[in-house]
């Protein structure tokens, strides 16, 4: 996203302190993250460990799987000559799903109507704004947060001041420091989405899985045709176990922007979960197209076609990922359980 010039400051420069998303794998945020990091978070895409991976894996549990029952009225299976790995299985991270998508809107700013005049001058507020940027772009955000307090104590009533500070206290992991920002800049323009899709993230990040929707869905009826707030809706949506609602969140996701791979990404996630790998594969195929140099588009995919029993052609996914990134260890194990399958 463009910036704007100096001294000009605005939401949407702001915005950039602590970009978002996926996922959820990585919005989580999934969530998450996958995807491609922001700010040094962890993409979309599920660790080795999860929960789930046994669940869904097409060619049985790990070793650290629970044993299932005896079935006493099923015949006996041979042993496999040799040990198959484990599939890892993609699921939606708890995380950030990734950057926002990027699209032009018009924004609140501090400059007033005759600034063109060039008579306005920034204020002292509106220069601790711009040096807090710097350091956050710096990755120095405790230094950030005391600009940001210096500024909110120069002009209590300017809103992105609040923004700011609410971003960089998340980032800082002080999620009920965010909160309490995001609050009162709330309170100054309640029609800002920005404040309750951020706020909505800190809930997230507390936990307060129920709170956090509330706030994505009023971010998303204010920003329309801002694809985040529904991602981020998605991924509450899978931590509160209601899948279905999910995937019909990224939906919503992708029709206010079709090009938005993250959506397409953990809704695929999403109907894996369900157990509809074709839908799957579909979403992972639209991530692709959209940008064929991901390799967690391709290692999911590759994840959906296993779940088909599509071992050639799940090999030939696994090949792509591992050309993208050759040290993307996921891709290399399933790679291996893939093509000890082709044929059987």
């Amino acid at each position: 996203m463009p910036r704007l010039a100096l001294p000009i400051v605005s939401i949407s420069v702001l915005r950039s302190i602590a970009a978002c998303c996926v996922v959820i794998s990585t919005m989580g945020l999934l969530p998450l993250s996958a995807l491609g990091q922001a700010g040094g978070q962890q993409p979309v895409g599920i660790p080795d460990d999860d929960p789930f991976a046994d669940e869904l894996n097409p060619f049985g549990p790990g070793p650290a799987a629970k044993p299932a029952p005896a079935q006493p009225s099923a015949p006996a299976q041979p042993a496999p000559t040799r040990p198959v790995p484990p599939l890892p299985v993609p699921f939606p991270d708890a995380t950030l799903p990734g950057p926002p998508a990027t699209r032009p809107s018009a924004r609140p700013s501090t400059r007033p109507a005759d600034a063109s005049s060039g008579s306005w001058e920034p204020s002292a507020a509106e220069n601790l704004l711009v040096e807090a940027e710097a350091l956050d772009r710096a990755g120095k955000f405790a230094e950030a947060r005391v600009k940001l307090r210096q500024a909110i104590a120069e002009d209590p009533k300017l809103p992105i001041a609040y923004l700011a500070l609410g971003v960089v206290s998340r980032r800082l992991g002080d999620f009920e420091g965010s909160v309490e920002a995001l609050s009162k800049g709330m309170a100054l323009d309640p029609r800002e989405p920005e404040f309750y899709l951020r706020r909505g993230i800190a809930w997230f990040h507390m936990g307060l899985h129920g709170i956090a929707l509330e706030d994505f869905e009023e971010a998303a009826g204010i920003a329309y045709d801002d694809p985040r707030p529904e991602l981020w809706r998605g991924l509450t949506l899978m931590e509160l176990d209601r899948p279905l609602e999910a995937i019909n969140a990224y939906a919503s996701a992708v029709r206010r922007d079709r090009t938005y791979m993250l959506a397409y990404l953990n809704r695929g996630l999403a109907y894996l979960v369900v157990d509809q790998p074709r839908k799957a594969e579909f979403d992972f195929d639209q991530a692709i197209r959209h940008d064929p140099s991901n390799v967690q588009a391709w290692f999911n995919r590759g994840v959906a076609l296993a779940h088909q029993g599509r071992f050639a052609a799940a090999v030939h996914s696994y090949e792509q990922a591992l050309k993208q990134d050759p040290k993307h260890e996921p891709s290399r194990r399933n790679l291996a359980a893939a093509r000890g399958r082709v044929g059987r």
